[in-house]
């Protein structure tokens, strides 16, 4: 497969926090279904896109984060940060405390907001001569 052609993320379902919520539905429970395996994106646009859908919303709920999901590089599955979201809100969660957000959080309300912090935590994890650092 050519390099330009490979997906640069992946995204999938990490853990529910505290049950299924009463009001999810069937749709919903489909795309949680559908994140349990391994989705790929072909750049942070269509992530963060995807992350600020109305159905990525109609599957968190508006009010308490009740399910985890981990983002992470196409390339190496060991690279990942978490995203905990609710409507309207995606927090990105560095467990691996790289160093490339203030206090290993950010919070994006906008799909601009998540596409640049996304590229930024990739950027910052593999570098120009693409070796993981």
């Amino acid at each position: 497969m050519d390099e330009q052609q490979r997906p640069l993320l992946t995204l999938c379902k990490s853990t529910i926090i505290d049950g299924l919520p009463e009001w999810i539905d069937e749709k919903s429970l489909a795309l949680m279904e559908t994140l349990s395996g391994l989705c790929s994106f072909y750049n942070a646009n269509d992530l963060a896109t995807f992350l600020f859908s109305e159905m990525f919303d109609s599957l968190v709920g508006n009010d308490q984060p009740w399910i985890v999901f981990e983002l992470g590089i196409f390339r190496d599955h060991k690279k990942m940060i978490e995203v905990i979201a609710v409507k309207g809100n995606i927090t990105l969660a560095d467990s691996q405390s790289t160093g490339v957000f203030d206090n290993d959080i950010v919070v994006c309300n906008t799909s601009s907001e998540a596409e640049l912090a996304i590229m930024r935590w990739h950027d910052f994890v593999y570098d120009e001569s693409g070796r993981f650092q």
